[in-house]
Parts: structure tokens; sequence; C-alpha cells
């Protein structure tokens, strides 16, 4: 059974990644869809598309929404230099025999102001990148389960936009034999490119971050209520250097928990650590991710926040 889920995904993939056409080769746009979701994720460097189940699997693996117990929702915000503003939000719940969860994630900023070449003010604009997603995960066979999301996305600068659409598939697996061993394949955001249009004229295409990332978990008890997840992703976007991330999460039986996260390949960020706090059905998660991005004056070190529930 997990034979005939893999091949097609990873023929898919290999569909995705041996397109020879020019605009696949340029650097992809929608760069937000590159940053990792959630500060639980942040703050184990990313290392978490084997960890990711329930609602906060919308923005990782799509096959982690068949975790989906009840009605659950994810949200998480933060900031980076100049004011530049991340929000996620997702709503999930069991549907159709599986877990489906609808999200929202974007990118934006506070008015910047526009001036000519003499310096005086001539107003502001800003600028913001939007998806919309659907996602749907079901347990099949053999610890196994799969999942399908599509989404829509906007891109906008100042009063230009483009719009286009996109899929992405994942697979994860836990098998019997070792239960506390989860593995997780997936490509993400495969679609056309958008363009924008300037008085009347297409302009150059503007590709999505197609990625293929793999990732492995190991969920270990020491003793005490004390377990630790050590995990590492592997992760490939077209038009893009590959990243390795490498993190791990201790958590006790209190509720309290801590993280590090290690990433090579990633331009701006290759450090970072959270720590989170469970409490029944609520989670509250908290990541440091400095930057190593020299802005003069501005920092590009950001906080990040999460929440979670379940009812």
């Amino acid at each position: 059974m997990t034979r005939r889920i893999a091949s097609p995904l990873a023929l898919s993939a290999l569909l995705v990644f041996s397109a020879s056409t020019a605009a696949f080769a340029a650097p992809p746009g929608f760069a937000f869809l590159e940053v990792p979701a959630g500060a639980r994720a942040s703050g184990m460097g990313g290392a978490y598309s084997a960890v990711a189940r329930g609602a906060e699997a919308a923005f990782w693996n799509p096959a982690g929404l068949s975790g989906i117990s009840g009605t659950e929702i994810t949200a998480s915000h933060f900031e980076s230099f100049a004011n530049l503003r991340h929000e996620q939000f997702a709503l999930g719940g069991r549907m159709f025999g599986g877990g489906m969860a609808a999200s929202v994630r974007a990118m934006y900023t506070e008015p910047i102001e526009e001036r000519d070449a003499l310096g005086n003010l001539l107003g502001t604009f800003g600028s913001h990148d939007l998806e919309l997603q659907l996602g749907y995960g079901r347990a099949t066979r053999g610890g196994a389960s799969i999942g399908f999301a599509a989404q829509l996305l906007r891109e906008r600068l100042a009063n230009e936009s483009a719009m286009t659409w996109g899929v992405s598939a994942g697979l994860a697996w836990q098998p019997a034999a070792w239960r506390d061993v989860r593995a997780s394949l997936m490509v993400q955001h495969a679609g056309p490119a958008a363009h924008y249009d300037f008085d009347g004229q297409v302009g150059a295409p503007v590709g999505l971050p197609v990625a293929l990332q793999g990732g492995l978990a190991w969920h270990r008890g020491l003793g005490s209520g004390v377990s630790v997840t050590p995990a590492l992703d592997v992760r490939a976007t077209r038009g893009r250097q590959a990243v390795v991330a490498l993190g791990a999460e201790v958590e006790s039986a209190t509720g309290a928990s801590a993280r590090v996260g290690f990433r090579e390949g990633d331009d701006n960020a290759n450090f970072s650590a959270g720590a989170g706090w469970r409490y029944g059905s609520v989670r509250v998660d908290y990541a440091w991710v400095p930057s190593r991005l020299d802005f003069g004056d501005a920092r590009g070190d950001s906080h990040r926040f999460s929440f979670g529930a379940q009812f």
C-alpha cells in the first residue's frame, strides 16, 4: 500500500523538478511561502514536516491533517525588519473520513513613504502576499497517511498585483515496527507562474517556489515524563539552494517544552530557539530567530508567537 502511494508522489516530484523552461529556472516569487510557519516549527529550525499533525500541518505536510481530532485552530504572528509582518491562521475538523483544514497565510508591510528624486513626499505605498488554502489528509494502511491541498495566491506591490494557484501533496508514514519514528515526503506549491500587468503589457513570469521536502522525526521517552524529539528535514526549492534543517524538542509531563534548531543553506537564519507550554487542549509557543542579514540600523531578528486549541 505504501509503495502504491509513494510511487505517484515520487513521479510527480520528478516531473515538477525536471521541467526545463526559462520560467522554471528563474528565481521564484512568493518568498513568504518559504518562511517556516508557526513558532514551534521555527524553534526547531523548520525540521518539522514529520512532526506536524493536526491543523498546523496545513502549512507543512497535508498528510498530517489526518491527525486532526475534533475541531482545531492554530494561529501565529511575528514581525521582522521594517515592521514586516507574517500571520498564519488555520481551522480544521474531521470530515469525509479524514481531516480537513482551511488556512490563510499573509506577509505585509506598514505604509512605506514614497518620495521623488528631490525627496518630496508623494504619498505611501505598501505590499502584501496572501495565500488561501484548503487541504485534506486521510490515514490509509500500514501506518501511512496521504494529503492534498489547493491554494490561491496573490502578490501585490503598490497598485500592481499578480494572482495564481497551486497544489501540494504529501505522504507520512509511521511504521508499526518503529512506532516512535515518523517519515514524511511532500511536493509543495506546484502551479502556473503569475504575471503582473503593466499598462496592458504582461510582465515577466513570477514562478511559484515549487519545493520537494522530506523529513524524519524520532519521538523518544526518557523516563519521568520527559521525552525528546530530534528531527531532520531536507528541502529543495526551484531557483534556490537546498536547505538542511536539524531540530530537537524536549517535553516534560508538566506541559513545558524547549526547542533548538539549525539550518544550513538558508541566507536569512541558521539558528533558532524556542519554548512552549501545553495545558489540556491549549498550546502556546514562542521562538527566537536571529537574522543573518545586515540592514544597518534595522534588525531582522524575529520573535514568533503561536497559539493552538482543540475543542
